[in-house]
């Protein structure tokens, strides 16, 4: 009998390396680091969070005000994000944060924004060779000191990092600092680019609109950053769906115009996954238009405005990418959204389908703003009662064209007893119709 061999399909360090961080980019690594801390700053309130109307009571309650501070110092030197969230214990960090991936039982109760167990391992092998992690909590927190290149380098199985415990603190220094040094050489490019912290902090701006407003500040280079504010009009129509265990809003109205004017930036449908924007103003047939069920986005739909708001417990469950920037368009409740989605947003559509105008990149319009009514949070509205669009009536028109054939013979008896030869068949049609309103009808 052939004695059976075991092949080794041990993992390769540099190779797992590479593949989790060759399709992420630079924006979105800072981002899954922002993540981190939030994941941290909401915990506390998980037990609030876990539906769209939970969602919606935290944005209309007044009394919650942001209580975190996340800040991101960027130089060609090093990156530090230095936040003052409750922090993550030593227990945590050794059972939990440091896994790649989630095992199946795992707890993910309070992890409102890491989908699988990557990001903030990937955020950080993307941007330095040299990371240190230091984190206190009140039941004691840890410090994290590698040199990822050493680390992989190194083949012992199983893989591990080393933390060093800390003391548990008071409450009040609770947080977390990550420092990255030894930038990789693509890094350093961006960050002395000129554009990258514009870059990001639109990211930011756009991304955390939601937590912005409510439970954390985050401040990139000591400036800070100011959450997007979506708005549209409280005319618009509402859905709120359950599939399986996540909660699913969507709203579909007018925008509030900027500065008079309806912008391209702040038009098309907007997604959040937990609160966090995955997509932004998108207008493509990944949402339903050009032919997907609605029509190719023109000029005259600016004004449009959607918002699609999953919650759910386990952020596994949301249609959301690994990276957080984009959708899975295959998933199976993304498709059943997507056609509510379209049934949502087509009373919308067809009603700006009626004003045939096209005046360039900024259309605006009063009757426009006296249909969409008084403005509104669109995140505030993600998760309200169910209500319909209701466009306005439309107006009895006050011309109609007449139109109708006669002798030519007669004509020229008409235009001879005028005696105005050049008359045309038309000028004779509007006389003639005007003589029987004031002789027969009697105009007024």
């Amino acid at each position: 009998m052939t004695e059976m061999l075991t092949a080794d399909a041990s993992p390769e360090k540099r190779l797992f390396i590479s593949l989790l961080t060759r399709d992420i980019s630079m924006v979105a690594a800072f981002l899954d680091l922002v993540d981190n801390s939030i994941n941290a700053a909401v915990a506390p309130m998980s037990s609030e969070l876990e539906t769209a109307k939970n969602y919606q009571k935290v944005l209309v309650n007044d009394d919650v005000q942001p209580t975190v501070d996340i800040r991101l110092k960027l130089t060609t030197e090093e990156i530090q994000i230095n936040d003052t969230a409750p922090g993550i214990s030593a227990t945590t960090a050794a059972e939990h944060v440091f896994k790649f991936g989630r095992a199946s039982g795992e707890p993910h109760e309070n992890d409102r924004l890491s989908v699988y167990g990557i990001g903030l391992k990937r955020a950080m092998f993307k941007l330095g060779n040299k990371i240190r992690i230091i984190s206190d909590h009140i039941e004691g927190g840890f410090e994290l000191q590698l040199n990822v290149r050493e680390w992989a380098s190194d083949v012992c199985q199983p893989w591990g990092l080393e933390i060093s415990p800390r003391a548990p603190v008071d409450a009040r220094r609770c947080g977390t600092s990550i420092t990255i040094g030894e930038l990789y050489d693509d890094t350093v490019r961006r960050l002395d680019d000129g554009v990258f912290e514009g870059q990001l902090i639109g990211a930011i701006s756009r991304t955390y609109a939601f937590y912005l407003a409510k439970f954390v500040k985050i401040l990139v280079n000591d400036k800070q950053v100011e959450g997007i504010n979506i708005q549209l009009g409280s005319n618009y129509t509402s859905e709120v769906l359950t599939i399986g265990d996540v909660t699913c809003s969507i709203t579909a109205g007018i925008a509030v115009p900027e500065g008079g004017s309806f912008r391209d930036r702040s038009s098309g449908w907007f997604v959040f996954c937990n609160g966090r924007a995955v997509i932004s103003a998108d207008k493509t047939p990944l949402t339903g238009w050009s032919g997907s069920g609605l029509p190719i986005f023109q000029p005259k739909h600016r004004p449009f405005l959607g918002t699609v708001f999953f919650v759910a417990r386990n952020a596994e469950e949301l249609p959301w990418t690994t990276t957080k920037a984009g959708i899975n368009e295959d998933s199976l409740l993304w498709q059943e959204t997507k056609r509510q989605m379209i049934s949502v947003g087509r009373g919308v559509v067809s009603y700006l389908d009626r004003r045939y105008t096209d005046e360039g990149t900024e259309v605006a319009s009063k009757d426009l703003r006296e249909v969409a009514g008084n403005k509104i949070s669109a995140l505030a509205a993600a998760a309200s009662k169910k209500k319909k669009f209701e466009p306005p009536k439309r107006k009895p028109p006050k011309n109609i064209r007449i139109q109708y054939d006669a002798a030519v013979g007669d004509v020229e008896r008409i235009k001879e007893y005028l005696q105005k030869p050049g008359m045309g068949g038309a000028e004779v049609g509007r006389y003639t119709f005007r003589y029987f309103l004031r002789n027969e009808v009697g105009d007024d």
